[in-house]
């Protein structure tokens, strides 16, 4: 089943893509903290607003 989920941009200054890849992966095994972490910033990251969005919306179900 797909959502139609394309990934989420890379901008200059965003979100650590291995921290997030992993708390998403995570999250699809059921495994996850209950509280995203507080991701890292980095260079050619991914887009913060996109990140927390698709967050919000795999957390309410």
């Amino acid at each position: 089943m797909t959502d139609g989920f394309q990934g989420f941009d890379i901008v200059r200054r965003g979100y650590d893509r291995a921290q997030v890849d992993e708390y998403l992966r995570l999250l699809g095994a059921g495994t996850a903290p209950t509280a995203p972490p507080a991701f890292d910033l980095a260079r050619r990251g991914y887009d913060r607003a996109q990140v927390d969005a698709r967050i919000a919306e795999l957390r309410a179900g």
